[in-house]
């Protein structure tokens, strides 16, 4: 006798889970692109600004769950128990059709596996860096998530012969903007030379508009300083930051404010610009970058840097001690060499940072970053990653 299968159901309820400033704003890009394909889709889950503004109700919000480092993770144990204790409790009163994981591995996996014991199909959205610790992770993974979606074009290979669908969707940061593909095709192909002055016009123009709309000097070149999105990072990284500043008398500091934050994180005397972490890539001459997914968004911007890092010291022996790669920047993990140089721990201090930026600054330096960020574009030139895992969310059930 033949079994006979359940009907496909099409997914009405989502419910989406990011724990930090970047999958906020990557899972926010994926439900758009869902909602224009499905509208009357319904969401929830755990998020920041970016999902709440496609009108997501969040259970928590990431300014709560932004966390990095051993001690700092043990130090919030409690919270982040009762936090997943109201999220199972969250999910089963939603009754969501399907889940989507937004990186956050820690907390994630640990959902992903209860969810799997609750019937709920999961998908997942930036894989876990099986590839630098932890790669037994990977068999956990194929067993819990149904779907995954990775960013960086040597991940699948992490998962060969497990039985999980893995794609490669290319990375959220080298999406085109809307905005810029429709001045594209209005400019045309003809006039390209006065396309070109037009628009380096144009730029200088809102170069100086933005310039006078944040309070800042006309014409002195821009250092930035990013110091990092969560709490921890930023009182360690901003004072070595602001003191490595301090030698470059002839530029104008300025901070980049990490989504989540307030002016209040800041103890500083430097302008702190929330909202405004792409304008500032762009009308920047030089950054020093605290690594995480900035140094990418930085290096395809444009922007030279330099990569700075420090965390405890027990943090950093442990994180030794299991890392299997030689590089922090997503930029060199994707190049496979020190394409932007990385000061870390020890070698992170003012002295040594300053030295490096006038390197970067110097003409040699910028044409050799130049040319690096235009071999990671084409190693990141797959296009649409939102709209791609946002096609795969809306699959039939069953």
């Amino acid at each position: 006798m033949t079994a006979v299968q359940s009907p496909s159901k099409a997914i009405e309820k989502v419910y989406v889970m990011a724990g930090e400033p970047s999958g906020d704003a990557h899972a926010a890009k994926v439900i758009q692109k869902a909602l224009q394909a499905q509208p009357g889709l319904q969401f929830r889950g755990m998020g920041g600004d970016e999902m709440a503004a496609q009108k997501v109700g969040l259970v928590e919000h990431i300014s709560n769950t932004s966390i990095m480092g051993f001690l700092e993770v043990f130090a919030k144990l409690g919270f982040l128990w009762s936090l997943f204790r109201r999220v199972k409790a969250d999910i089963l009163a939603f009754k969501p059709d399907r889940i989507l994981l937004v990186d956050y591995p820690g907390f994630n996996l640990r959902l992903a596996k209860w969810a799997r014991k609750q019937g709920i199909p999961v998908d997942m959205y930036i894989s876990p860096q099986v590839w630098a610790w932890k790669k037994h992770r990977v068999h956990q993974i194929a067993r819990d998530i149904d779907r995954l979606s990775v960013i960086l074009p040597f991940e699948p290979q992490s998962y060969k012969g497990l039985d999980i669908e893995v794609e490669y969707v290319g990375h959220p940061l080298v999406e085109p903007s809307p905005n810029l593909i429709a001045a594209q095709n209005a400019a045309g192909t003809e006039g390209s030379t006065a396309n070109e002055e037009a628009s380096e016009a144009q730029e200088k123009a809102r170069s100086a508009s933005w310039r006078k709309a944040h309070g800042l000097p006309s014409s002195a070149p821009i250092l930035a300083l990013l110091p990092g999105s969560r709490p921890q990072e930023i009182l360690r990284m901003l004072p070595v930051l602001e003191q490595t500043a301090q030698a470059f008398p002839n530029h104008c500091a300025v901070v980049a404010g990490a989504p989540g934050r307030t002016a209040a994180d800041y103890a500083t005397s430097l302008p702190v610009l929330f909202g405004s972490t792409q304008a500032l890539y762009a009308h920047a001459d030089v950054g020093v970058v605290t690594s995480g997914t900035a140094t990418l968004e930085a290096a395809l911007a444009g922007l030279p840097q330099v990569v700075a890092y420090q965390t405890s010291g027990f943090t950093y022996r442990i994180a030794k001690a299991f890392s299997r790669v030689k590089y922090i920047s997503l930029v060199n993990l994707i190049l496979d060499r020190e394409a932007v140089p990385e000061r870390i721990q020890e070698a992170c201090t003012p002295a040594v940072l300053t030295s490096t930026l006038k390197e970067v600054m110097s003409n040699e330096g910028r044409a050799q970053q130049k040319s690096d960020q235009a071999m990671l574009r084409a190693a990141l030139s797959k296009e649409g990653a939102s709209e791609r895992v946002a096609k795969a969310l809306l699959r039939p059930v069953g």
